[in-house]
Order: structure tokens, then sequence, then C-alpha cells
């Protein structure tokens, strides 16, 4: 994947749009290959949907992200880790 992203970020500094695409389909080729490696392929639908819902909990009470000086969002007041044990 390391190599895979260079080529990703190289590509996005040219503004190559076919290398794009050729990176981020090589990176999801790898990754399909990594879930079905782990036995996830059934399972990685899930934890998709509990890394969003986690990630949905760094919302302020106003349903909008909180944003750090940097520009990094932080985690709002009910923020909580995604709990994967349930779903393998």
């Amino acid at each position: 994947m390391k190599e895979e992203n260079e080529e990703y970020l190289e590509a996005v500094q040219n503004n190559d749009l076919v290398e794009i695409a050729d990176a981020l389909g090589d990176m999801m080729y790898i990754l399909c290959g990594t879930i079905i490696e782990h036995g996830l392929q059934d399972k990685i639908e899930a934890v998709f949907d509990e890394i969003q819902r986690s990630n949905m909990s760094k919302l302020g009470e106003d349903g909008k992200p909180i944003y750090r000086e940097d520009g990094k969002v932080m985690k709002g007041p009910n923020y909580f880790k995604p709990d994967f044990s349930k779903l393998l």
C-alpha cells in the first residue's frame, strides 16, 4: 500500500487523473485482497458502518464538525470509539 499511496500522491501533485485512478484502483485491489485474506469479506460493510457512526459522533451539539486551529476535526461531546467486538 505504501508504494500505491506514493503513486497516488505523485499523481495528485501532477493533477493526473489517469494515474490517480490507476493508483486508487491498485489500492482497492490490495485492500479487497487483504479483507478476503483475513476472512472479513462478510463483515467489512458492518465494520465500515461502525467507523462511520463513530466518525459522526465527533460532531458538536449543533451537528457540525468542531475544528482545531490547524483544521483537524476534534472529537465532540458525544464521541465514542468504534466497537468492533460485537461485529467479529
